[in-house]
């Protein structure tokens, strides 16, 4: 029965497809009767259309003609115009000509009358003479008080010259006078002159915020110290380092942080004095070997400054063991050791002598006295005297000399006012003469230019005879404008008779246009329903090709389940003939055998369950198939929007690096590692090759040595400085394994890419770098100290002294 159910099926579907086939014969021919139908109608459709295409071309001929005649209207139309305004404006000309000949009478007429006054106020202008005796008489009291103004001038000029010259030393000595006074500026100055640049601010610093330090604090050095003595001033700067004279120095430890931090910029020492360290200096005494020897005093004593800068200066630099000696001592100063002084000061030399820490021999040094630059700014006391004395009689004297010149100036005010009222008044007698004169000469003026006047209008044209010529242009005009309106009148009735061939070939045309519009209405019908006929003909045509494929299904499946012989032929007889009877046979059958074969009564239940499993399982299944799909949809646009962006970025990195490759070695590119939906194993591979003959390898430690690895690092990092953003670079020994010449070329590169404008600092940290590197403009060296001659410095840092401590420490373990 199971091998009958598929060909009965098979038959269903044969059936099916016959009726298919019918229908699909049926639908061709209602196509093929409609098509027919269309084209008998579209055949006069297109005979009325030439028909009306003929109109149409004739309507168009017509209707250029009638254009054309329209042109040859406006055109004489324009003429006569023209010609209408040409003759108006000859009448106005005319009108113009007769006005203008009553102008010219009129005009006539006034200016004899003008003419005639003009003479007779010329005829009646009285005669006029200048005082001449008077003029001169002015001119001679202006020139003698001119005179007598000059000689004042002169003197003024003489005493002005005078007082400008007593200001000027008056000026120069309140300058002097004030320098001297102001000792403090002149000691800054000079320290600012020696290279202490930013000393006046310092100072200026430290006064302004006295009242926050705990204890005293003093500074510069050099305003603390007072030295009257020209030599010894010239011996305790000689003797005492050159940086000691812009320190500043505290008594306290919190303020000498707080000033250390806030003068750092400045640029001078802060040294902090601490209260015993002169608690054990002992006392000078001068012995009778001493004075024999011309030795008077000793260094610290010849000098005056605050306790604590006394200290500082002694402790320091050894003020208590350098002497003061004279020119004696000059003459006997290989005596002096046997003191045991070992240093000592003279007029013109100073002597030093050192033992050595080894041999125990004794070693000396002579160099002469240099002269003071800073401590000689003491204050002359008898020289501001005599500049004081000396401004106050410049003062008397500039006093007098400025009442002279106040009377001078009013007797000169006297004689240039006198002489200014003269001058005016002979000013007016001049005027007043020129303005007779000029009117005289006006009026003389007048009468010839009137007399001129009335020639010049006597002598213009007689208007009747241009009136004559303007009336014969006129019959001119008036003819040619005849001429214009007949053209015009024919040229009218030529375009009527167009309009009527026109309106009876526009109706013919329209008649035409509704018998094809009509015939167009029924051709549009028709082809609805051939459009019709044509789908569904297609329909059936798709049908019976749906109904093929099916029927062809149905029999392989059929002949996959069993094949129709005789006898199997012969059984199908025997069953059922519907699918319905059929099925239900099969059912019953298949009850039966269970009823017989089956002892487990759960066995179709466990079927059911399994079969309704595998049904939820094939739509999960298809439900994540569909889920997945739409994840890789997603996947891919957002791939697409960064991809091609990370590509971009890596061919610009690779131009960069193959250019700067092939300057240091042969070869090398960058390019991107893609793993399709595999993100985790995307990366960049750097291919290089350093020898000719090599091929391009991958970047690795199996392939290049630790100097080509290195070469090709920095390379990467140098394409990079285009593209990344970010504040500051460091590389780290990045030198170390290269050869010379790769590591020249590398270093060149990373200056040039590190110089560029709008790129990120960039240090390069090495413990050694090859000689005659080139640098450019942007570039900064830091070397750190080190060495074997760092260990003293760091034990005396250790015990927390102060730095001159640590240079006289270190001073004293050189000898």
């Amino acid at each position: 029965m199971k091998k009958k159910l598929p060909w009965l099926k098979y038959d269903l579907k044969k059936a099916k497809y016959i009726e298919a086939k019918e229908q699909e014969k049926e639908a061709k021919l209602k196509l093929d009767e409609a098509a027919k139908v269309l084209n008998e109608l579209r055949e006069p459709i297109e005979k009325q259309k030439r028909v009306k295409t003929a109109q149409e071309a004739k309507c168009k001929k017509i209707n250029g003609l009638i254009d054309g005649n329209m042109k040859k209207r406006m055109q004489f139309l324009e003429d006569e115009n023209r010609l209408g305004v040409l003759m108006q404006g000859k009448y106005n000309e005319m009108e113009e000509l007769r006005h203008q000949e009553e102008s010219r009478q009129q005009r006539i007429s006034r200016a004899k009358e003008d003419l005639t006054a003009a003479e007779a106020e010329l005829t009646n202008l009285p005669p006029y003479e200048p005082p001449k005796h008077k003029i001169e008489q002015l001119s001679a009291r202006i020139v003698e008080l001119e005179g007598t103004a000059k000689e004042i001038r002169s003197e003024k000029m003489e005493k002005e010259k005078y007082l400008n010259h007593n200001r000027s030393i008056l000026r120069q000595c309140t300058d002097k006078l004030r320098d001297m006074e102001n000792a403090t500026n002149k000691r800054l100055q000079a320290l600012r002159n020696s290279g202490a640049e930013k000393i006046f601010e310092a100072y200026q610093w430290v006064q302004e915020h006295r009242n926050e330090f705990n204890k005293e604090v003093y500074g510069p050095v050099l305003l603390e110290v007072n030295v009257s003595n020209r030599f010894h001033a010239d011996c305790l700067e000689g003797h005492v380092a050159h940086y000691i004279w812009k320190a500043f120095i505290t008594q306290d430890s919190d303020d000498r942080d707080f000033l250390f931090k806030n003068l750092r910029s400045y640029d001078v020492p802060v040294i902090n004095h601490v209260g015993d360290e002169g608690q054990h200096r002992n006392p000078f005494q001068t012995t009778e070997e001493m004075l024999k020897l011309g030795i008077s005093s000793r260094l610290d004593q010849v000098f005056e400054a605050p306790h604590a800068v006394k200290d500082v200066l002694t402790s320091q630099f050894g003020l208590e063991h350098s002497y003061i000696g004279s020119k004696e001592t000059d003459q006997k100063a290989d005596q002096v050791l046997g003191l045991r002084i070992m240093d000592v000061w003279t007029p013109e030399n100073h002597y030093r002598w050192s033992r050595s820490r080894y041999g125990g021999h004794v070693s000396a040094s002579v160099e002469s006295v240099t002269r003071s630059q800073l401590l000689l700014c003491n204050l002359d006391v008898g020289e501001i005297e005599r500049l004081k004395s000396r401004k106050t009689e410049l003062e008397d004297t500039i006093s007098t000399i400025d009442s002279d010149l106040k009377a001078l100036q009013m007797e000169l005010r006297q004689k240039e006012d006198e002489a200014a009222e003269h001058r005016r008044e002979r000013e007016e007698i001049v005027n007043m003469s020129q303005k007779e004169k000029k009117k005289r000469r006006e009026m003389e003026n007048l009468v010839n230019q009137r007399r001129i006047k009335l020639k010049s209008i006597e002598r213009e044209n007689d208007p009747d005879v241009s009136i004559t010529k303007v009336i014969d242009q006129v019959k001119e005009l008036k003819i040619q404008r005849f001429q214009c309106a007949m053209e015009i009148k024919g040229l009218l009735v030529e375009a009527v008779a167009y309009r009527r061939s026109f309106a009876e070939l526009n109706m013919v045309s329209i008649e035409l246009e509704a018998k094809i519009k009509e015939m167009e209405s029924n051709v549009k019908q028709q082809e609805r329903f051939a459009m019709q006929a044509s789908l569904n003909f297609e329909y059936r045509k798709k049908e019976v090709e749906d109904c093929r494929e099916e029927l062809i299904d149905a029999k392989k499946h059929a002949e996959s389940v069993a094949v129709i012989t005789p006898e199997l032929e012969h059984a199908f007889l025997e069953m059922p003939v519907s699918i319905e009877e059929l099925e239900a046979a099969i059912q019953d059958t298949i009850s039966q055998a269970n009823s017989i074969l089956f002892l487990n009564h759960n066995i179709l239940e466990e079927y059911e369950g399994r079969r309704r499993k595998i049904e939820d399982l094939s739509q999960k299944q298809e439900m994540d198939e569909k889920e997945l799909h739409s994840r890789v949809v997603e996947i891919n646009a957002l791939k697409e929007s960064w991809l091609p962006t990370l590509r971009s970025l890596v061919t610009q990195i690779n131009e960069t690096f193959s250019h700067n490759f092939q300057e240091m070695a042969v070869a090398g590119e960058v390019s991107l590692d893609e793993h399709d939906m595999d993100f985790d194993q995307y990366g960049i591979l750097i291919k290089v090759k350093f020898r000719q003959t090599g091929q391009l390898q991958l970047l690795s430690a199996h392939h290049q040595s630790g100097g080509e690895r290195s070469v090709s690092t920095i390379l990467y990092l140098v394409s990079l400085q285009d593209l990344t953003n970010c504040p500051f670079r460091v590389v780290d020994e990045i030198n170390q394994g290269m050869d010379p010449i790769n590591e020249r070329n590398m270093f060149q590169q990373l200056v040039r890419a590190a110089s560029q404008p709008n790129t990120p600092q960039c240090f390069l940290l090495t413990p050694k770098l090859l000689p005659n590197l080139e640098y450019s403009d942007a570039c900064s060296i830091l070397t750190v100290m080190n060495g074997p001659w760092i260990e003293q410095p760091s034990k005396v840092w250790s015990s927390g002294e102060n730095w001159g401590s640590i240079g006289a420490r270190l001073a004293g373990n050189n000898c």
